[in-house]
Formats: structure tokens, sequence, C-alpha cells
């Protein structure tokens, strides 16, 4: 019996987006010299005080009138003010700058390789000699086929498909339309929606072959010449569909003709 379509799943990996962390650039303990002013700050700083000193040598104690300000305050408070921003300064040219890393996780382990089918083998075999085979492309034409033989049986010819056939399938259907004449019988359809699928392909010897599952469902039945009476199936209930037709032709590109019909 020929096998079951199969619909293999394929997982699909991406790698996942870097993540941007921002970490400090350097980690060192900053040592207890780095907080002490710069010796640069301290000339001026003892110039201001010294200044101080000598205008109070100078001047004596002369005091603002209103607020009772000498001018060694004056001078103190200004150097006070300079060590402080000297101080802040230093700071912040102390302060190391930040670096951008990107950290960029591991990828994902990918799934191992699947292994070829024996419709793949076959596949191939047969691009060997037709590189242009398309199983896909084939089944289309499967379907086409099976409607076409039902509308031989209807019609109870088999002649509009001789070039199709293999000669065993020409004879059967021609072998089905004389069976019906004989006992005063017709077929009918309507309403066919079926679809089809590649399942097996091979190679055997310079032959080629391929087998295509086709299911879904149609209006079919069977009347009685003489009276027009339903004696087989039903005119508005439908029949399922499920056969496997299959065809072969010699390798490479040769018309495929349909070979035999199981489980119409």
């Amino acid at each position: 019996m020929p096998a079951q379509p199969e619909h293999p799943v394929v997982l699909e990996s991406r790698p996942s987006p870097p993540v941007t962390v921002t970490l400090p650039a350097d980690l060192a303990v900053r040592s207890v010299r780095d907080w002490l002013p710069d010796r640069t700050w301290m000339a001026p700083v003892a110039g201001l005080a010294a200044g101080g000193l000598l205008a109070r040598l100078l001047f004596g104690e002369l005091h603002h009138p209103a607020t009772g300000i000498g001018v060694g305050e004056l001078m103190l408070a200004a150097a006070v003010a300079l060590l402080v921003a000297g101080l802040v300064l230093r700071r912040r040219a102390k302060q190391p700058p930040t670096a951008t890393v990107a950290v960029v996780p591991p990828p994902r382990a990918e799934p191992p390789p699947v292994s070829p089918t024996d419709l793949d083998r076959g596949v191939h075999a047969i691009r060997r000699t037709d590189r242009g085979f398309d199983p896909a492309r084939f089944a289309g034409y499967a379907a086409m086929m099976f409607r076409d033989v039902e509308g031989a049986r209807v019609a109870r010819d088999a002649g509009r498909l001789r070039d199709r056939l293999t000669p065993e399938m020409y004879a059967e259907l021609l072998a089905f339309g004389e069976g019906l004449r004989t006992a005063g019988r017709s077929v009918r359809f309507d309403e066919v929606d079926v679809r089809a699928e590649t399942t097996e392909a091979w190679q055997d010897g310079d032959r080629d072959y391929v087998t295509a599952y086709v299911a879904g469902s149609m209006l079919s039945h069977t009347l009685e010449d003489a009276t027009g009476h339903v004696v087989e199936g039903s005119r508005t209930k439908s029949t399922a569909v499920e056969a496997f037709l299959t065809f072969t032709r010699p390798a490479g590109l040769n018309f495929w003709m349909l070979s035999i019909i199981q489980g119409a």
C-alpha cells in the first residue's frame, strides 16, 4: 500500500540581539592622594593668605563702615573659595570615563539536521535526469488526472486519455466503459473538491515512478439508463474520495502516464 502523506515541521532558529550593558572602565580603588588638592592650587591660596596678613600690617584693622568686614576677612574668604573650587574641579577631572560594552549571549544550539526521507531520495534520483522535477507541481497534475479519469468514466470513453495512460490502465478504463454499456448503466459526478500530495518517488532501472495521494469529496452516483433511477450513490450526499495514483515514464524529460489507481 502506498505511503500516507507526511507533513514534517521545520524549526527555525534565530540568534538573539545583543544586550548593551554600561560598566565602569576602571574598577581600581582610588588612592588617598587622588582626593587631595593639586599643589598648583597652593600657590595662589598662599599668596592670598600672605596678602591678607600684609594688608593687616600696612592698613591695620580697616573695616567697612556698614558691614564691619575688613580687608583681611575678604582676602581669607577669597582664599577659601579658591580652595573649594580647586577641589571640585580636581574631583571632576579624576572621575574615570565609562565605557559601553556589548554583551552578546551565546547562540542557541541548532537542531540536528533532518535525515532525508524516502521521498527526498526518490526525488533526488529523478532529478539526475530531470532537474526541473517539482513534487508540488506534480501533485497538481495528479489532481487534474483524477478529474479527467472520472470524466472518461462518465462518457464511457477512454480514448481521450490514450496518450496519458499506460496500456494496462487504458485497457482497464475501456473495460469499465464496456461493462457499463452492457449493464445499461451510466455514472455521474459533480462538485468535485479534491487535493493531491506527492507521497512517493523512485527510480527502477531506466524508469521513473511517482505516487500521489488524492483526497476530498464529490457527488457521485450510478443511473439505470432505461429508467433514470439511482442504483448506487446519491444525487445530494457527497462521497468521500481517497485514492493513490501512481505514474510512470521513461527516465528523463518524458511525459508522465497514469499506471494504476488504488482505493478510488
